[in-house]
């Protein structure tokens, strides 16, 4: 117990007295990275294909400027027409950055800043030269870009048992991610996919590839994730589960970005109301909206229930 009570005293003098310290791993704040990456202009200043994954990976390494801001390195990966192709639907990027909102804050964010941008074709054309237009009417390409993380490195598998029972820091940081891959029901455990930080004690976990998840396809890629690892998980977490409703989820889910096409480009625009709840990626006149399906968001809420079950059940306990 004694352990655990050191753990929410240290988080205690953190929050309250350390929250300018630099994060290692994302040393700019979240809302500016946010906002320079969705709203500023965007200039591709360099960009090649990252170390493979696995076969026919197409993720980019860019340098890309925003706005007058200096360049920053990102993850840009490319949509195919039509923006809904097996781990390659961009909703599911976007989603699971949204939904870890819902579960713990910014300091302690799994996926890093990831937002969905219209890129002009002749320019990702220079890098990607066998890119197509995502959508009828401009010659654009929609992509995924993600903040590249720092002083993180790969290994087969960031569950580390050991660490896991001596590091509560790693402890709350890896029960965090179990929730999260649970409820999307992540379906590619690849190596690669998941990052550990070099930052010790108490590393933090990333899930950077979110692709096949929210029960999309069957991976032939392992899917570790999608099952609960973990037999202990950070009380507030648990505590922020509870408080989920599916009201809330189809609030925050159901629509999550949305342009109207002007003059031959999209535009991005305010998100409005949802235009089909059983489809993901939607066209009306000259709007293009995404967000989850309601069976998408029903899972998500019936996976959330399940986890709980297990908590009060005591099949897994909190600190």
């Amino acid at each position: 117990m004694q352990k655990w009570t050191s753990l929410a005293s240290a988080l205690l003098l953190f929050n309250a007295a350390g929250t300018e310290a630099a994060d290692p791993n994302i040393p700019e704040p979240i809302e500016q990275l946010e906002r320079m990456l969705g709203e500023e202009a965007i200039e591709i200043r360099e960009a090649e294909i990252s170390r493979p994954k696995a076969k026919g990976d197409i993720t980019l390494k860019a340098e890309i400027a925003f706005g007058s801001n200096p360049p920053i390195t990102v993850k840009l990966r490319k949509s195919e027409p039509g923006a809904e192709s097996f781990n390659n639907i961009p909703r599911y990027d976007i989603a699971a950055y949204e939904l870890q909102k819902l579960l713990m804050p910014p300091s302690e964010y799994v996926v890093p800043p990831t937002t969905l941008r219209m890129i002009p074709l002749a320019e990702f054309q220079k890098y990607s030269p066998n890119v197509r237009p995502t959508f009828k009417g401009a010659d654009e390409v929609l992509g995924v870009i993600q903040y590249w993380l720092h002083e993180v490195k790969v290994i087969e598998d960031v569950l580390k048992p050991d660490l896991f029972a001596s590091d509560a820091v790693y402890a709350r940081h890896i029960g965090q991610l179990n929730v999260f891959t649970y409820l999307i029901e992540h379906g590619d455990s690849n190596a690669g996919n998941f990052l550990l930080s070099r930052s010790e004690p108490g590393p933090r976990v990333f899930s950077i590839d979110n692709g096949v998840a929210f029960a999309n396809n069957e991976s032939d890629r392992g899917d570790l994730w999608r099952s609960m690892r973990v037999d202990r998980l950070p009380a507030d977490t648990v505590q922020r589960l509870r408080g989920l409703t599916l009201k809330t989820l189809e609030a925050r889910l159901g629509v999550l970005a949305q342009w109207q096409l002007r003059d031959g480009r999209f535009e991005a625009v305010p998100l409005g109301a949802n235009l089909s709840r059983h489809r993901g990626v939607r066209r009306q006149d000259n709007a293009v909206q995404m967000g989850l399906t309601q069976n998408e968001i029903k899972r998500i809420w019936r996976q959330s229930q399940s986890l709980l079950k297990m908590v009060d059940r005591g099949k897994i306990g909190t600190n």
